[in-house]
């Protein structure tokens, strides 16, 4: 099997960065491989759920009711530009 290899630049919030570098020095392992063994996983994951047809649940918050009436575009105006 041949594999090609694409070297490209990611952008990591400074948290996963120090993550993933933290577990691939436990491991041994390069930051690439680690990366990409999380992109396979991620991606894999992705797929399947796209095959079994559930919708992807999003988190939910109860925020009560609102205190401004949506439809009425002047007051909504008036709540958001404050006091």
């Amino acid at each position: 099997m041949r594999f090609h290899m694409k070297r490209t630049t990611l952008v990591l919030d400074e948290h996963n960065f120090r993550a993933a570098k933290r577990h691939a020095a436990e491991q041994g392992r390069t930051l690439s491989d680690v990366v990409n063994e999380f992109l396979r996983v991620g991606l894999a994951r992705r797929s399947a759920a796209a095959r079994s047809g559930r919708p992807v649940a999003f988190p939910t918050y109860r925020m009560g009711r609102p205190t401004v009436n949506l439809a009425d575009r002047d007051a909504l105006e008036r709540t958001m530009e404050g006091p």
